[in-house]
């Protein structure tokens, strides 16, 4: 467990030390957060990657903004997506077939209307989340980076600038 919380720790503090602008780290989250709706396990990252790369944002806030979509919000984002997809295509809403959802072959045999209406779900809720983490991830993330610098400003007032300790005069002789 511990090195769980050691990772995980290495990994927040390599995130809040990224040295970019806030823009870039904002524009790769968001990216990573757009890609992250969509259903391409083990491919999302790779994908937020390469295109934070293409628009000079954060590769590494890029990684983190996938993770957005984990195993935990796997299934109410899939439901969440699909109905929006839904909804916009102007379609009656249906349960979401949870069951054929667990292999490729058989999310591929729901046909072209679920995939189509899942799928304009994810471009909507994506680029919705994505403008959203963007405009609110520059704010945090300038805040965060002014912290940190005036933390490092201070250990190293604190480390090179040490009070001076007046003495006696009389011990000196």
């Amino acid at each position: 467990m511990k090195q769980w919380q050691r990772g995980l720790r290495y990994l927040y503090l390599r995130f809040v030390r990224l040295q970019a602008t806030p823009e870039q780290i904002s524009r790769g989250f968001a990216l990573g957060i757009f890609w992250g709706m969509f259903p391409l396990p083990g491919l999302q990252m790779a994908i937020a990657v390469v295109s934070a790369a293409v628009v000079r944002g954060s590769k590494l806030a890029a990684a983190a903004g996938t993770w957005f979509s984990n195993p935990l919000t796997t299934l109410p984002l899939t439901a969440f997506n699909f109905h929006v997809g839904q909804s916009v295509l102007g379609r009656e809403w249906e349960d979401l077939p949870t069951e054929n959802l667990r292999s490729l072959d058989s999310f591929l045999a729901l046909g072209t209307d679920f995939i189509t209406g899942y799928l304009m779900g994810c471009l909507i809720v994506g680029l919705a989340f994505a403008v959203v983490s963007y405009f609110v991830g520059i704010p945090v993330v300038d805040a965060i980076q002014r912290r940190n610098a005036a933390r490092r400003l201070k250990r190293r007032k604190a480390r090179f600038y040490k009070p001076l300790k007046y003495r006696d005069r009389s011990q000196l002789h």
